[in-house]
C-alpha cells in the first residue's frame, strides 16, 4: 500500500548466538524486499492481528496478554482498528480529515487531530498519545532500509512450516533485540508472523500473527466515518507530549 503505515511497535527478538556477530544475507535482504515492494503496491488492504506479549505483573510476575486486531485501509487516508485485548474492544476510524477514539466497553469516544495521510496521522497520535497501531512498519517504504540501520545481523535461516504455509524465515538481530520472520513463500510473499524478543528486558517476547488477508478489497468510504452510539461520552484523551 503506497505510503501507508500502521505502527505497532519497534522491531526486536532474539538469537544471542549470532547477535554479536555483524552478518548481513543478501538472501535474506532480498526477501525483505520483495516482501516490502508488495505491499507498497497495494491500494487497499484488511487483515487479522493475533498477539501475545509478556508483561511484568507486581503480583504474578512475568504473564501474557492476548489481543486481535482487525485493521483495513484505503491508501493513501483511510483507516478503521479494532482491537479487543486486555483494554477491552476499542475502535479507530480515520477518514482522512479526523480520528475518531471509540471504547465499546465504556461507552466513551474522543476526537483527535489528522494529518494529510495514514502514515503521518498514526505517526503523529503515537507521538503524542503513545498510542500503537498493529504491524505498522512493515508498511513502511523504507521497511528493508530501516533493518539494515537497526540491526547488524540480517540472516536467512531456511523455510518453515507456519500452520501449513511454507515460509521463509528471516531472524534480525542487535545487542538490545532481535527479530524474526515468517514470509510466506507464495505468489504474494506476506507476512505470516513475527516475535520480537526484548535481551535488555529478560527476554520478555512479542508474537503476533497475521490471518484473514483481502489484498485490493472494494472498502465503502462509509466504514471510516465514526458515529457515536446513543448515550455515548464524549472525552478528552490527554496528550503525554508538550508542544
Amino acid at each position: 500500500m503506497k505510503k501507508l503505515l500502521l505502527i505497532f511497535i519497534g522491531l526486536a527478538v532474539s538469537v544471542s548466538a549470532w547477535a554479536q556477530t555483524p552478518r548481513v544475507d543478501s538472501v535474506a535482504v532480498m526477501i525483505l524486499n520483495h516482501m516490502s515492494d508488495i505491499i507498497g503496491d497495494l491500494n487497499s488492504c484488511s487483515f487479522k492481528l493475533a498477539t501475545s506479549a509478556d508483561v511484568v505483573d507486581f503480583d504474578y510476575g512475568t504473564i501474557k496478554h492476548t489481543g486481535t486486531d482487525e485493521v483495513s485501509m484505503v491508501g493513501p487516508d483511510k483507516m478503521l482498528v479494532h482491537s479487543y485485548g486486555n483494554y477491552g474492544h476499542e475502535g479507530f476510524w480515520y477518514n482522512g480529515e479526523k480520528v475518531d477514539y471509540y471504547s465499546f466497553s465504556e461507552n466513551n469516544y474522543a476526537t483527535l487531530e489528522a494529518q494529510p495521510d495514514i502514515l503521518s496521522t498514526i505517526a503523529s497520535i503515537n507521538q503524542d498519545y503513545s498510542i500503537e497501531f498493529p504491524a505498522a512498519d512493515f508498511f513502511y517504504p523504507t521497511f528493508t532500509d530501516d533493518i539494515l540501520s537497526q540491526y547488524s545481523s540480517i540472516l536467512y535461516a531456511g523455510m518453515k512450516d507456519i500452520e501449513g504455509q511454507q515460509c521463509f524465515h528471516i531472524i534480525v538481530s542487535n545487542p538490545q533485540q532481535s527479530v524474526q520472520f515468517w514470509i510466506a513463500n507464495n505468489a504474494y510473499s506476506l507476512p505470516e508472523k513475527f516475535v520480537i524478543t526484548y535481551k535488555n528486558q529478560e527476554n520478555r517476547q512479542y508474537e503476533a500473527t497475521f490471518s484473514d488477508w483481502k489484498l485490493n478489497p472494494e472498502i465503502p468510504e462509509s466504514v471510516f466515518e465514526f458515529l457515536p452510539p446513543p448515550n455515548a461520552n464524549r472525552i478528552s484523551l490527554l496528550p503525554v507530549t508538550i508542544k
